[in-house]
């Protein structure tokens, strides 16, 4: 009798652990809408969920990602989970219209990781100095800000001078430094003949929202901060102004692309529907959240209706 009981106990917990992964992605028996890429190295977004299936780019460590269904499980790395269908990051949709890829639910949490540079990686690295627009955190008139673009390029501006560096960088990541060759330029000198140099910028001190160059310290050109700080993401209509600012850090943080400014604020739409477009999430105001899941609920679930039938892309 015993043995029996033994045996059942074992196998109750087998299969407890065999769904104790998926349960992470359902709450009060919906899908999860919101969670975070736990892989130190980034995480890639696939068109089906398959390791075979055509890469359609990739999410750095610590990304939020926005649900949308939950797909087939599978044994990865060791790692049993589901495939995850996700909203794509805005920045990487090829018209205004959403898309959406997969990626292994193995490497999603649904808490976000607490900031750390144990166990940095130059990958990781260079998506940390790219992620936004960088400007000195001083009182003195101009400010210098560095921009270290996702493709190479480098830019030194000083503010609102029409003047700065423009060239290219790279890391040298067991020096913890970035090296920049770059020419100084005034805005609409086309005659000028750019004198190229190479500046090595020595990265001090490095933490979430900040880093230090030469006794310098820089912050992000835009509240990065509200990304993982829901209380200072505010929406009020009250203040139309305060409104539109918050939500325009946001986006910056998030997305940190300037050519997406100008196609968004060029444009008639209302804004608080267009960032829930986006699927930007702010769970502290419940106006905006009536409004976000009136939007995504009946599509998450016509995506998981697909899902479940085997259509899995659009």
């Amino acid at each position: 009798m015993k043995k029996i009981i033994c045996i059942l106990f074992t196998l109750l917990f087998l299969i407890t652990s065999l769904f104790a992964d998926k349960s992470r992605f359902y709450v009060n028996g919906k899908v999860v809408d919101r969670m975070y890429v736990n892989a130190e190295d980034g995480l890639k977004v696939r068109d089906y969920p398959s390791l075979k299936s055509n890469r359609l780019c990739g999410l750095s460590y610590r990304f939020p990602v926005k649900v949308v269904a939950i797909g087939k499980e599978e044994t990865i790395d060791g790692i049993t989970a589901p495939w995850v269908k996700i909203l794509l990051p805005r920045y990487e949709w090829k018209s205004f219209e959403p898309e959406y890829g997969w990626v292994f639910g193995g490497y999603l949490s649904t808490k976000t990781t607490a900031f750390s540079t144990k166990g940095l990686t130059e990958w990781n690295f260079k998506k940390y100095l790219s992620k936004c627009h960088w400007i000195e955190d001083s009182n003195d008139y101009p400010r210098t800000i560095l921009c270290f673009e996702e493709d190479g390029e480098f830019k030194l501006q000083i503010e609102e001078r029409g003047a700065g560096a423009f060239g290219t960088w790279k890391i040298d990541f067991k020096n913890m430094s970035v090296i920049t060759k770059s020419a100084f330029m005034f805005a609409g000198d086309d005659d000028y003949t750019p004198e190229y140099e190479t500046i090595v910028y020595e990265i001090e001190i490095i933490n979430e929202f900040a880093f230090k160059i030469d006794g310098k310290r820089y912050v992000p050109n835009c509240e990065w901060s509200i990304l993982y700080n829901e209380k200072n993401f505010k929406i009020t209509d009250k203040d139309s102004s305060y409104y539109n600012l918050n939500l325009k850090y946001f986006l910056g943080a998030l997305y940190s692309s300037e050519s997406i400014f100008g196609s968004i604020y060029g444009r008639s739409e209302d804004l608080k529907d267009t960032y829930i477009k986006y699927g930007l999430y702010c769970s502290k105001n419940e106006d905006y959240m009536k409004s976000y899941h009136d939007y995504w609920d009946p599509i998450k679930a016509e995506h998981q209706k697909k899902t479940d039938i085997g259509i899995y892309n659009d």
